[in-house]
């Protein structure tokens, strides 16, 4: 038996559909409030810890966008729209959501030695974090409507970095998450960036099928954009 008929055997219709399920007892509109503001109260936690924070971080800027991440998610779960094809099944819903955990595994690797030695090392990779993270914060905002942690299509948006890169979230997550890496460098941080690299990947490709269905001026969008780089 392979994997998918083992789940069509024990999942109701077949199907990974937590909301779907969901939808039997609750309404889609309760449901679909319910998971905004669940996304920003947990938003409002982490922002929480971010300003109590403040003293340890030797790059205040770096505090800024990394604390500015989380107000743009806060704003983005109030504001978004609800879907027009929503994620089911688990590469749509578990991957995502695995793949947003995993750079907080970075942080279980303690940073690297020869890195603490020197001041100059320690800022140029902390500027890098900074960089990349604005730039995720501002793709984040461009998507604010649209955005969402699973695959899911919401409206078309090709303003802001989406005018050159179809996946500026992503790319951001990505070269945040590599100065971590390099920051804490180890053969564990190594392995987890490598798996959170194929997971974003695998996301992007799994997403652009969804809006290609969705909106047929995706396919010209594509034409005249990066895929990341």
């Amino acid at each position: 038996m392979t994997p998918r008929q083992f789940l069509s055997s024990i999942l109701p219709g077949g199907i990974f559909d937590p909301f779907g399920w969901a939808q039997n007892l609750v309404s889609e509109r309760f449901l679909h409030r319910a998971i905004r503001i669940g996304g920003a109260v947990i938003c409002a936690g982490f922002l929480i810890v971010r300003l109590i924070q403040y003293g340890d971080f030797l790059l205040k800027p770096l505090w800024f966008v990394e604390t500015l991440i989380f107000v743009v998610l806060i704003a983005a779960f109030l504001m978004r729209d609800n879907p027009v094809d929503r994620a089911r099944g688990v590469g749509e819903v578990v991957v995502p959501l695995v793949g947003a955990l995993l750079p907080f595994l970075l942080l279980t690797s303690p940073p690297a030695p020869w890195m603490l030695k020197s001041r100059t090392l320690m800022l140029a990779v902390f500027w890098w974090m900074t960089l990349a993270t604005g730039f995720t914060a501002w793709g984040m905002w461009t998507l604010r409507r649209s955005f969402s942690v699973t695959v899911e299509a919401r409206s078309m948006v090709s303003g802001g970095p989406y005018r050159w890169v179809r996946h500026p979230i992503y790319l951001g997550e990505i070269l945040t998450a590599a100065a971590v890496a390099a920051w804490r460098l180890s053969w564990r941080a190594l392995l987890i960036f490598g798996f959170f690299v194929a997971i974003q990947l695998f996301r992007s490709r799994m997403e652009e099928g969804k809006l290609e269905r969705s909106f047929p001026e995706y396919d010209d969008f594509k034409e005249r954009t990066y895929w990341f780089l």
